[in-house]
């Protein structure tokens, strides 16, 4: 059959593959008929070529429902594969000529059992690597995110939703080393924060795995930092319950993550056809701040501190090309404009700093 290379790929049996009859829905506006198998996949198949910008519309179109994880392209030359980890030649030419967007529910995409081996198997990654060009960087927006939190000393700390430890490391040292309670739900993440702990001189840590959306602390902590977490959530009022309950009454809460309302981040969603999930379920500052209100929390101050457009992609580009050679520059032009602002759309990223009812 037409589809067989791709529903290989995907490990689908391509005798269990219904189209047509109930497993077909149409996909709204879009130039497509998204069908459904068994295994959980949705295909949404659109004929002849089309640009990056018209496949980013449709994927727009898909979620919440649906993430788009894969791009496939059928044309006389065979069978290509496009992911956000590259293209890959899967096969021969077949009779159908266009594009199959591979795509998944949010909800699986987003499950607990995909972000733990997501963050298992990249769990180095998202720790830094000392000497490569953009370390510097990486350190400075973990620090900043906990200077503003303007620790106190000897105030207990927890990092709610730890990765690789380093905001919660920076806030402890703060508070002169201070106790750091951590967790993730990546076992791999945890011990990297527990071995950056130890290594960075904070000799009090507790490290658990769990998901904000069930904290695995029962006490209160006057010190609460979560950043890049939020965006990660299939759940996102769970997780805000989560979040509040572990914060000590008078205490301070620090919340950070991805501006979807930036201008870089509207540009990539308005031209990129793959994007990672966590992105699209990204909340701007305005959407946390009010989950946050709900619950009784008091806006003390809210910050941007990543800039966008092009300073990440001047960044790679001097990463990948020149050897880090611009990476002082920009790290420079970020520190200088990173503090409260009235206009996020020129950052990237946003934090925001709260008092526990």
């Amino acid at each position: 059959m037409a589809f067989a290379p791709i529903l290989s790929d995907l490990g689908v049996e391509a005798r269990r593959f219904e189209p047509g009859g109930d497993s077909c829905i149409a996909a709204g506006r879009a130039p497509a008929l998204l069908q459904i198998g068994r295994e959980g996949w949705a295909l949404a198949l659109v004929e002849g070529p089309r640009s990056e910008p018209a496949l980013a519309r449709l994927r727009n179109e898909l979620w919440p429902a649906l993430h788009v994880v894969a791009l496939f392209q059928a044309d006389e030359s065979g069978v290509h594969r496009e992911t956000l980890q590259g293209r890959k030649r899967i096969g021969e030419a077949v009779t159908f000529r266009g594009m199959v967007l591979a795509a998944r529910r949010r909800e699986e995409v987003l499950s607990p059992t995909a972000t733990v081996s997501k963050f298992d198997t990249n769990a180095g990654g998202w720790n830094g690597e000392p000497g490569q060009p953009g370390y510097a960087h990486f350190r400075w927006m973990r620090r900043y995110v906990a200077l503003f939190a303007q620790p106190k000393a000897g105030a207990r700390v927890l990092d709610f939703g730890c990765g690789a430890g380093w905001v919660g490391i920076e806030a402890a040292r703060a508070a002169g080393n201070a106790e750091l309670a951590a967790f993730d739900p990546s076992p791999e993440m945890v011990r990297n924060a527990e071995k950056n702990a130890r290594e960075s001189g904070v000799s009090r840590f507790v490290g658990r795995t769990g998901f904000g959306e069930d904290p695995p602390f029962s006490e209160r902590f006057p010190t609460v930092l979560s950043s890049g977490v939020v965006s990660f959530s299939p759940d996102q009022e769970r997780w805000f319950d989560g979040l509040a309950r572990c914060c000590e009454s008078g205490g301070t809460l620090v919340i950070g993550d991805l501006n979807p309302a930036s201008r870089g981040m509207e540009h990539r969603r308005a031209t990129r056809p793959l994007l990672p999930a966590r992105e699209l379920n990204a909340l701007t500052a305005e959407a946390a701040r009010a989950q946050l209100e709900r619950r009784g929390f008091v806006h003390e101050c809210t910050a941007g501190y990543q800039l966008t457009r092009p300073v990440p992609q001047l960044a790679h580009w001097s990463d990948t090309k020149l050897h880090g050679a611009l990476s002082p520059i920009l790290l420079a032009w970020n520190r200088l404009r990173a503090g409260p602002t009235s206009d996020l759309g020129a950052f990237d990223s946003w934090v925001q700093r709260f008092r526990a009812p």
